[in-house]
């Protein structure tokens, strides 16, 4: 029997349900519509990869339209007997969890609420009436990950492997590879499990490490025998289509790989190296999607700002930082904010990290020709009214892009710098004529990613005088906190990141210094003075907050004022 926890309401269409609700406009509607009608895909499915929509609120929406009640699955612990009650097959296959039961009802969490040969089989196989609760797929699949992936498992699976890779070397001449074949799976699968945005393989004389990049710090895996090292070399090789036989230059290539139902793309580049070539794997996951600007963890000052500055009609927009300090994720989030169905949104990126259907986008691809400069020049003939530069990385590319934002188009990109002031020289530096920069430039926003504590270990902390003193404060009051590390942080005591941010709005004393080609310092100077916060103050006031830790910020945002002024800070009553 199934027992629903709402009574029986007419079946509207999802998508009008979602305009009546506010969650997406008709205009929306009809596009998405148009796009399933085009593609055959889901309409949720197609809301949710241009954003107009979250993944919570179409689960929501579906929940109710079934009659059941909903679940974000946030925060739930689910006793290992009731997880016992179905095989752990059934519950990943037909993405059915039981949450809590007893003798005669059993409470199911469900990502497709409408699924009723699923839980006719809930009902026969644990005799009991079944309380549907709807939730969403992604938080669904964490928690199964969660549950069934620990890590002792994980190790267990991976130990395995590597025993069965090394027994199998001696039969690789027969052409029995699939044990290394397996290895190399659970490796990716492993750092796509953990969050990881790149996979280290490190030789070393005796043994190689696995290392996996996670929240942006480096963290320590398992190690594999010498033995295998050529061989997961060579498969990994065969799999982005390398020359298996090349060992004395560099190579780059490409994977396509299905993990945990999701479609991840593999950057693959190997580099000579005394112990054997070295691997790094940059993975990039297919169905992310980009965040909204409220999700970032920006300040309402700093979403205000960014807000107006993508409202603009024309000009430019630079963020600047080092390579996965999330600049194209802030810059999508900025995309977002423009109605792309009424203007003509285009990018050109190297390589495409997010997919929306609703904005034309296009990924630059040197080996055929088809660089930045060559890609803008391009879209410049496509009768764009905004975009997406992925990075300036030449006079030509700047120049072009700085011409068009003076010729009606809104221009968004990044460059390497350390800080939001050092773009500017840098442009001069790169063949810009400082008379551009004034007129055409925005706003120059510097970006650094800082670990968010893991909630489930994170406890109130009182910093100690010295703590607040590095931070030129007095100390005071504030919600701060420290980490201890559990399982579900791997020990690590944190859990996602959030951006620190340095804001720099073109005025005019900023744009007469540019002119008179002032140094990165002077200018930093006069928008500190112009209401600037930067990079340390930001992660400050975030810590603060509680949403990072002081460690955290220390690690990540560099003590420069003393060091660009010449002269200590003065202190800062908090």
């Amino acid at each position: 029997m199934i027992v629903r926890s709402g009574g029986n309401k007419r079946r509207k269409p999802l998508g009008e349900r979602l305009v009546e609700s506010g969650q997406i406009t008709a205009q929306q509607l009809r596009f998405a519509l148009q796009e399933q009608s085009r593609t055959g895909r889901l309409l949720g499915e197609i809301l949710i990869a241009n954003n107009f929509t979250s993944e919570s609120a179409i689960a929501s929406m579906v929940t109710m339209q079934a009659g059941d009640s909903y679940d974000d699955l946030t925060d739930i612990e689910v006793p290992r007997e009731v997880l016992q009650l179905l095989p752990e097959t059934f519950i990943r296959k037909r993405h059915v969890l039981p949450l809590w039961t007893d003798n005669e009802s059993i409470r199911v969490a469900m990502v497709d609420t409408f699924d009723v040969e699923a839980i006719d089989d809930v009902a026969r196989v644990t005799n009991r009436d079944v309380v549907v609760v709807g939730c969403p797929r992604s938080a669904f699949l964490d928690l199964v990950r969660r549950l069934f992936d620990s890590a002792e498992a994980r190790s267990s699976r991976f130990e395995g492997a590597v025993k069965n890779a090394a027994r199998s070397i001696s039969d690789l001449a027969e052409g029995d590879q699939t044990a290394i074949i397996t290895l190399v799976n659970e490796i990716i699968t492993r750092g796509v499990l953990m969050g990881a945005t790149d996979i280290h393989i490190q030789p070393e004389e005796a043994v190689v490490h696995i290392r996996y990049r996670v929240d942006g710090v480096m963290r320590e895996g398992d190690t594999i025998p010498k033995e295998v090292q050529a061989a997961v070399e060579s498969r990994l090789k065969v799999m982005a289509r390398l020359d298996i036989s090349e060992k004395r230059i560099p190579q780059d290539g490409r994977i396509e790989q299905q993990i945990e139902g999701r479609c991840i793309d593999l950057r693959i580049s190997t580099v000579p190296a005394l112990a054997g070539e070295n691997i790094v794997l940059r993975l990039l996951d297919r169905a992310k999607v980009a965040v909204r600007l409220e999700e970032l963890g920006l300040t309402p000052a700093h979403r205000q700002m960014f807000r107006e500055a993508v409202s603009r009609p024309h000009g430019l927009i630079l963020m600047t930082g080092p390579t996965g300090s999330g600049k194209t994720t802030t810059l999508y989030s900025g995309l977002m904010e423009i109605n792309a169905l009424e203007r003509n949104v285009m990018t050109l990126e190297d390589p495409v990290e997010y997919r929306m259907s609703v904005i034309r986008q296009t990924q630059v691809n040197a080996k055929a020709g088809y660089t930045f400069a060559t890609g803008l020049r391009a879209l410049l003939r496509q009768d764009p009214d905004v975009i997406l530069v992925g990075e300036m990385r030449d006079p030509e590319t700047s120049d072009l892009a700085i011409r068009a934002s003076m010729t009606g188009h809104l221009v968004l990109s990044t460059l390497h710098t350390n800080d939001a002031s050092s773009a500017l020289p840098r442009l001069i530096d790169m063949g810009v004529a400082p008379y551009l920069l004034p007129s055409t430039l925005i706003a120059v926003v510097a970006q650094r990613l800082v670990r968010r504590p893991c909630k489930h270990c994170m406890r109130p902390y009182t910093p100690a005088v010295e703590e607040f003193e590095s931070f030129s404060r007095e100390p005071h009051e504030g919600n701060f906190v420290t980490v201890e590390g559990c399982n579900r942080c791997y020990g690590t005591g944190y859990s996602g990141q959030l951006p620190l941010v340095e804001f720099l709005n073109m005025n005019q004393e900023v744009g007469e210094l540019v002119m008179a080609r002032a140094s990165a310092a002077d200018i930093y100077q006069a928008a500190m003075a112009s209401g600037m916060r930067d990079l340390r103050m930001d992660g400050y006031e975030k810590a603060v907050q509680g949403l990072t830790t002081l460690a955290e910020v220390q690690r990540v945002a560099e003590r420069r004022l003393a060091v660009r002024t010449g002269h200590a800070p003065e202190r800062n009553k908090g």
